[in-house]
């Protein structure tokens, strides 16, 4: 099932340089101080808040994560499990489930990617991340029949892979699965949580009011 396209969040603010007005398209009339804001100046013309969501596939060498079931926006709560994977160089998004490893499998045209080659020009590291990457999806440890949705599943998959290329050495938060969750993975969901709310606050009132911090 295709994902429902998301709509950039504006901010601008009118007529109160303490509070910022976010919504999808500007509104006509501030709810601010009920002016029409196409005859009056704003105070900071709109501009797009960026989005932590992403397409997998202009993300390589990144962990990507999505709710297990729906999307980010439209369906994610604080207690929705999560499904993680990984992608190559060429943004080719690799995952472990109940099916075995899925190859450019659709569903991550909205996810979350962490980036975990920080020079691009590594064609060393490039090399032996898409090698082992290719070869683990083969291992007969990845089968569907391996599969546990508690003791052995995706976050498996992509913390065993991120341990063959030896980035556990590097990145503390790669110890171990539980620190990638709690560490790296937790902290990006709760910064994403903050962008749902708004986005799903505008989408439910037109635009929201928020006080400059």
């Amino acid at each position: 099932m295709a994902v429902e396209e998301s709509h950039p969040v504006k901010c601008f603010q009118h007529c109160d340089r303490n509070r910022n007005i976010l919504c999808f398209s500007v509104p006509e009339i501030c709810p601010l101080c009920g002016r029409n804001t196409r005859e009056t100046e704003s105070r900071i013309p709109p501009y797009v808040i960026p989005t932590p969501f992403v397409k997998a596939r202009n993300k390589p060498f990144s962990i990507i994560i999505k709710p297990t079931l729906g999307t980010f926006l439209q369906n994610y709560t604080q207690t929705s499990n999560l499904h993680i994977g990984l992608t190559d160089s060429e943004g080719v998004t690799f995952d472990y489930d109940e099916d075995g490893v899925n190859i450019n499998a659709p569903g991550w045209d909205q996810c979350i990617a962490i980036a975990m080659l920080q020079s691009p020009d590594d064609t060393a590291f490039s090399l032996r991340w898409d090698e082992t990457l290719r070869r683990e999806s083969k291992d007969d440890c990845w089968t569907k029949y391996r599969y546990h949705e508690d003791k052995y599943n995706c976050f498996d998959f992509v913390i065993q892979f991120l341990w063959k290329i030896q980035l556990h050495h590097t990145n503390p938060c790669l110890r171990s699965k539980s620190a990638m969750c709690e560490e790296l993975v937790v902290e990006y969901t709760r910064r994403a949580g903050q962008y749902i709310s708004l986005y799903r606050h505008i989408s439910a009132h037109r635009y929201l009011c928020q006080m400059v911090k």
